[in-house]
């Protein structure tokens, strides 16, 4: 059973092959690469537990992101307008 490297998720499925070897694609995170990750067998209650600790993360992540996005879109709306004042 393979696995995504990023996610852990199973939702992952090949693209593309040849000499070099496969590439993937996963379908839960957007992953694509040819690295994955090889398991034997697996518990359900802990595939279950690291995707819903990736997905929080994910989360997180875009959360913190959020301020920094609107704070550089104020930015560039004043020097458009500082710009069009000084050309009037």
């Amino acid at each position: 059973m393979i696995r995504c490297p990023r996610c852990n998720s199973r939702h992952i499925y090949p693209v593309a092959g040849g000499y070099g070897g496969w590439t993937y694609r996963c379908k839960d995170c957007g992953y694509a690469g040819p690295l994955v990750v090889e398991f034997e067998g697996g518990n359900q209650d802990e595939d279950k537990d690291l995707q819903r600790a990736y997905r929080h993360e994910l989360s997180e992540m875009r959360r913190r992101r959020r301020p920094y996005l609107w704070a550089a879109l104020l930015i560039i709306v004043l020097f458009i307008a500082l710009v069009f004042f000084l050309l009037l």
